[in-house]
Formats: C-alpha cells, sequence, structure tokens
C-alpha cells in the first residue's frame, strides 16, 4: 500500500498595496479563456482552460455561500490562474488597499488571486482557498473601516484581545515571523471556520494547531456579534470525545462520541500541522459514536491512524449553518503513546460542554431540579423565563404552597399552568416582581438573577468585606450589592458582569451548583 502525504498548501501573506507600488499582473502573462459577472458584482476570470464561463458562475455562487455583508461591494474581482506564479504552495493571494485619510477605509476593487486552476479544477476543490482570501477581505473591511486599525497595529485591535492572543508570543503583525502565527492569516482562518460555506469547512482545520478554535473562545463570537448584529448569537462548542479504541499492529480504530444538531464534518490533521487536514466523514444530526478505523479507511485517511507515521492526530467536528455562525468543536488531541488519557465517558446531555457546566447539569438532574428536553438536550443557551428560575429554585428548596395561601399578583390567574409556582414564589419572596406583577414569562436578567439568589440563600453567602470594581456595575446601580456578593462568594467569576444580558439556562445552572456546593 502506497501513502500519501500532502505538505500543508499555504495562502500567501496579504499584498498591502498601500505600501507597494503595484502587484506582479500575472494576468499579463496568460490568455484570458473565460470571464463572468453576475449578480454579486464581482468579475470572475479564468486563465485556466479548466475553468469556463460555467464554472466562473458556479464559482460566485459558491462566495455566496460564505457569510458576507456591506463588504462584498469592495471586491472588484476573483482570477483563476492555471499554475502557481507566487510558489509552488501559494494556493491563494488578496491584494489589500486602504486610504489613510481623512479616515482609514478599504478602498473599493479589491481582489484574489486563484492558484493551480489545472489541478484544482472544481468548484469544491477552490472552496476552501476561496473562503480563505475572502476571509482576508472581510477582516480587513472591519479592523480598517470599523476598529480603524492598521495593520501594523492590529495586536492592539479588539479583537486581538478577543481572540487572547496577548497569551501567544509568536504572534506578529508584520509579516516577519512565522507564517501561522501572522495576525491576518489567524483572522482568515477564524473567518472560514465562522463564517466559510460548507464546501470550505470540509476537511478544513485551522493551520496553527497551537492557538483553541474560535468555537472556544465567547469573547471571538461576541466580538462579530457587537460587529454585525443579528442573526449572530454565540453558540456552545460542540462536543467530539474519543470514547473507546482498538489497536492491530499499530493501527488504531477509534470511536468518536459526536453530537450536532445538524448534519457535521469530522476533520483530521496531524499533531503537528505538517501536512494538510483531511476530511474523514459525515455525521448526522443527534447523538453518534461513530467508529473510524485505520484499516479500513483510504490511504488518504488511514496514515493518521497508524502510530508509525504520526505520533499524534487532531480532530475536529464543524456544522454548517444557513444563518449566525458556524458550529465546531474544540480540538480533540489523540496521542497514540498515551492514549488512555485520552477516554472520555459521553455526558449526559449531549449538548452540554465543558467540565463544570457537565458537573451541574448533572447534579440537578440527578436531583430533579431541571431536566432536559424530549430530544435528550440541556440546551445551555437557550434564556431562561422568570417561572422556570422560580421552579428550579422550588424544587431546590423543595418548598411547598402554604396551606390556603391566595396569590397576589395581577398577572397570574388559577388557570395558568404555572399557577401553583408562581404562587409559591410569591409566598416564599423567591420573586417579589414588580408593580404588583410578578411577570412570569418574561426572560430573566443577571442582575434580576444576583437580586433573587442573594435574597434566597442569605444564609450561604459570606458577605462581602470588599467592594469590587466592575467595568459595568457602577456601585449606584440597584443590583451592585447582590452582584458583589456573588463575585465575592465566586458565585461569578466575569467582570464585566453583564447585568442586562438575559440569563441562560447553563449560567443559571451553574450558579445554583456553585450555591449548592456551598452549602
Amino acid at each position: 500500500m502506497f501513502l500519501f502525504f500532502f505538505h500543508a498548501p499555504v495562502h500567501a501573506h496579504v499584498v498591502d498595496l498601500t505600501k507597494k507600488a503595484q502587484a506582479q499582473a500575472y494576468e499579463d502573462y496568460y490568455p484570458l479563456i473565460a470571464r463572468y459577472k453576475g449578480t454579486s458584482g464581482v468579475t470572475f476570470e479564468s486563465y485556466s482552460v479548466y475553468w469556463n464561463t460555467a464554472k466562473l458562475a458556479q464559482l460566485e455562487q459558491e462566495l455566496l455561500k460564505n457569510k458576507h455583508g456591506a463588504e462584498l461591494s469592495l471586491l472588484g474581482s476573483v482570477k483563476i490562474f492555471p499554475d502557481y506564479p507566487a510558489g509552488q504552495n501559494v494556493l491563494g493571494q488578496y491584494f489589500a488597499q486602504y486610504q489613510l485619510s481623512p479616515k482609514l477605509a478599504l478602498l473599493p476593487n479589491r481582489y484574489i488571486y486563484l492558484y493551480g486552476g489545472n489541478e484544482w479544477t472544481t468548484v469544491e476543490e477552490m472552496a476552501t482557498t476561496l473562503a480563505h482570501e475572502y476571509g482576508h477581505h472581510f477582516t480587513f473591511y472591519y479592523l480598517l473601516n470599523k476598529e480603524q486599525r492598521l495593520p501594523n497595529e492590529w495586536l492592539q485591535s479588539q479583537y486581538a484581545a478577543a481572540r487572547e492572543l496577548f497569551r501567544y508570543p509568536s504572534v506578529h503583525a508584520d509579516g516577519s515571523g512565522a507564517y501561522e502565527w501572522h495576525m491576518p492569516e489567524i483572522l482568515a482562518e477564524d473567518y472560514v471556520q465562522l463564517f466559510g460555506s460548507p464546501s470550505a469547512l470540509k476537511g478544513h482545520m485551522q493551520m496553527n494547531v497551537h492557538l483553541p478554535t474560535p468555537f472556544e473562545l465567547p469573547t471571538v463570537q461576541t466580538y462579530w456579534k457587537n460587529q454585525l448584529g443579528a442573526p449572530y448569537e454565540p453558540t456552545s462548542t460542540l462536543p467530539l470525545l474519543l470514547t473507546n479504541y482498538t489497536v492491530k499492529n499499530n493501527v488504531y480504530a477509534l470511536k468518536l462520541y459526536t453530537y450536532a444538531d445538524a448534519t457535521a464534518y469530522v476533520n483530521a490533521q496531524d499533531g503537528e500541522g505538517r501536512y494538510a487536514s483531511i476530511y474523514i466523514g459525515s455525521v448526522p444530526k443527534g447523538v453518534n459514536e461513530t467508529v473510524y478505523d485505520g484499516m479500513k479507511l483510504s490511504s488518504q485517511v488511514s496514515w493518521l491512524f497508524r502510530a508509525t507515521f504520526v505520533d499524534t492526530a487532531l480532530f475536529r467536528v464543524v456544522q454548517p449553518t444557513t444563518k449566525g455562525f458556524n458550529r465546531g468543536s474544540a480540538t480533540l488531541r489523540v496521542s497514540y503513546g498515551a492514549i488512555d488519557t485520552h477516554l472520555s465517558t459521553p455526558p449526559i446531555f449531549p449538548d452540554v460542554v465543558g467540565e463544570e457546566l457537565q458537573e451541574a447539569a448533572k447534579l440537578l438532574s440527578e436531583r430533579a431540579i431541571i431536566s432536559g428536553f424530549p430530544d435528550g438536550t440541556f440546551r445551555p443557551n437557550e434564556r431562561l423565563l422568570r417561572r422556570h428560575a422560580a421552579l428550579m429554585l422550588i424544587r431546590e428548596l423543595k418548598l411547598t404552597l402554604p396551606e390556603g395561601y391566595v396569590i397576589k399578583a395581577k398577572d397570574v390567574k388559577p388557570t395558568d399552568p404555572w399557577y401553583k409556582e408562581m404562587a409559591i414564589a410569591e409566598a416564599y419572596g423567591l420573586l417579589t416582581g414588580y408593580n404588583g406583577k410578578l411577570h412570569p414569562n418574561d426572560y430573566m436578567t443577571r442582575a434580576q438573577m444576583a437580586a433573587i439568589l442573594t435574597r434566597v440563600y442569605a444564609d450561604v453567602y459570606e458577605q462581602p468585606t470588599t467592594n469590587q470594581l466592575f467595568f459595568d456595575v457602577p456601585s449606584s446601580h440597584w443590583a451592585y450589592g447582590p452582584i458583589n456578593t456573588l463575585f465575592y462568594n465566586q458565585i461569578t467569576i466575569n467582570n464585566p458582569y453583564r447585568p442586562n444580558d438575559v440569563v441562560t439556562r447553563g449560567q443559571f445552572a451553574l450558579f445554583l451548583k456553585r450555591t449548592i456546593d456551598k452549602k
């Protein structure tokens, strides 16, 4: 059997025409084969005999499957060349140019070069490179136009802070270091993962194997939510676990546990990122435990399961979406020499990720304080209604309705399905409401949650001896005292606290579990 190893192709550093007189005009050396301009307003040109007008039209549709916005109007053209004029491993380039005054702004008619058109002859094969180069266009637009940061200042940008790049001294913004640590490349790779098309995601793993994925950093998704608005809401990572394995002649068969709420792709890569990442299979919606057997997989894939060829293999699950962020897992790193240390037990709830949240969901489920949904999920990101929070507290405290108690709230009727729970909540002061109403169907804010927990568990929490300075909760805020109490008792560790955000099921479960642990 022959095993074929492909060195990881790279996309050239962005060409900044603001600092350069002109780009190399490769189109001067090749005859034009086809040109197409469709509804996107972008002109597609081919200098490869394998890319005719019909295929350029398909390539435009592929471009539009990558999530995009106002920046699309600034892209002038995409050009496909037959070979690799910028270097054998360079699959594409983006050409940036921007004005410096009166304010920073990306200039129109930017362009993308795609290379190897005689080798990569299908839209699917070009999809990841196209998405990566468009990722440069997308991120240049937002960091220039919105953050007003020159590229050499990007390490001081809000994005760099959200991406926690301060943790990695190898990151550079000026092109002086390793390619995979160049900040524009990190940005473009993040774009592919969060916003890329299904074809771009299939087989793709970020080239820098040392960084967490953007799926693992809620701050990255919050950054883009603030830039883009609806429907971009941060999502939790998808679970990906190694639950079992067998080995024969140093070839492994790995059983991987996955959960996704739509069809997702399982991609893999060697632990050092030396070779191109590959697609190893799809998983349908729901919970799956799938065995990937190196003895049965094709030679293009099986080498990753052979301990004689690689010490460590990396795996990720990615789920493309039509709206909002794509979803994905953290990187599962499997070191064959210590494989037993990577084994995990599937969680009770497949959509709960993170050790502490899994412990919280398990504890509250075992105590019948909270339950899952009919499909077996926990839905940690679902927003919490006031009546749902009250019900969990009633169950945790084992409260019953006082005999003869008549509810006073004007917005709860005896015919309401939640009447009994609201009556108990009012009787014991779990919910005090306002304007004579309990507002059972309103979402609970994080400030309200702090007030309720500190009122209900006053005998559990220690009284603060210090006043925490919050970025977003001044001492004059009506809920500063309760929030400070939660922070002092390590029930919350977030600063900023985000008092006006709606509480999610996952957040409330964590707060309640930490409170129970203090009893």
